[in-house]
């Protein structure tokens, strides 16, 4: 059964008659019959009770008719539907929840700017999850933090952050150059939940007995700044560039460095995927000091810009 005959059908039914219809859509008179043939064969019913200048319906033909309507308007959508692939591209991003959406807004909304045709859905989550919705099809490129043992086919590094003790502006350690880990004995924490190294930051403090006065856990990295800015506890983290309110402490012997980058599933080959990753290289991330890290090229980094 071909498309082409579900439209001759549906024309003859809706004119009443063959010749009507050959001339509504601009084909012969024979080529009409010899398809109604072919699909009245293959169908095994009589469609049409020929006779005069008017094709009536059978009861067959009846029966028929809101299927072919069913057909032409499934085929009709999923031809719409798929033409939007050609003309509008669309991007699942995912991206890791203690990076700042901020930070993410300014890139994509720099992407769309000079590539206004490509739309860009977001969603945000954990590593663990991000690398299984990559896995299945979910999204197609994710901004997460990348571990030491990293494929260059599937991953590519974009920044570097330190890691370091954010404080309130107004905090007593908030004039000092460092601070020890030990000094954190007991001060009010902002515990990031998500962070990538909170199972080795939670093995850190034990092993050297410190006791950490907990008293929030955060999602997102956002709600990290505004509770230690409001000055209701310390936490270590990325240190972001632009928060008037906090103030950030290198910890003493502890030298904690994340790289921040994009993750693609092998084989990934969408336009849009690449161009992002191109996009994403040249985007300006960073300023600051350089920084070297094995397995990784020198980089500026200290924070966002």
């Amino acid at each position: 059964m071909d498309i082409y005959q579900i439209k001759y059908f549906l024309a003859i039914a809706e004119m009443g008659g063959f010749t009507k219809a050959a001339e509504h859509l601009f084909v012969s008179q024979p080529s009409l019959s010899a398809g109604i043939k072919k699909l009245e064969q293959e169908l095994g019913v009589t469609l049409f009770e020929r006779g005069g200048r008017r094709a009536i319906l059978t009861p067959a033909g009846k029966h028929f008719l809101e299927k072919a309507k069913t057909i032409l308007n499934e085929y009709q959508s999923a031809m719409y539907e798929l033409k939007g692939f050609h003309t509008k591209k669309t991007l699942k991003l995912g991206a890791l929840r203690t990076i700042r959406i901020a930070e993410l807004s300014g890139l994509i909304g720099s992407f769309r700017a000079k590539y206004p045709d490509m739309s860009i859905e977001l969603c945000d989550g954990n590593i663990e999850e991000l690398r299984k919705w990559l896995e299945q099809g979910e999204i197609d490129l994710a901004v997460t933090v990348l571990g030491s043992c990293v494929d260059s086919k599937t991953s590519l590094a974009l920044f570097q952050q330190r890691r370091l003790l954010a404080v309130a502006k107004t905090h007593p350690l908030a004039q000092r150059e460092t601070v020890s880990l030990a000094e954190l004995d007991g001060l009010p924490y902002i515990e990031r939940i998500n962070c990538e190294m909170w199972g080795e930051s939670q093995n850190l403090f034990q092993s050297q007995g410190i006791a950490l006065h907990t008293i929030y856990r955060a999602d997102h990295e956002e709600w990290v700044i505004s509770l230690v800015a409001a000055g209701l506890g310390v936490a270590i983290m990325p240190e972001w560039q632009g928060i008037p309110d906090i103030t950030y402490i290198p910890i003493t012997n502890l030298n904690l460095v994340r790289t921040v980058g994009l993750i693609w599933r092998m084989r990934q080959e969408s336009d849009v995927v690449r161009v992002f990753r191109t996009f994403a290289t040249s985007h300006y991330w960073q300023k600051g000091v350089v920084i070297k890290t094995s397995g990784f090229s020198e980089r500026v980094i200290v924070g966002l810009k």
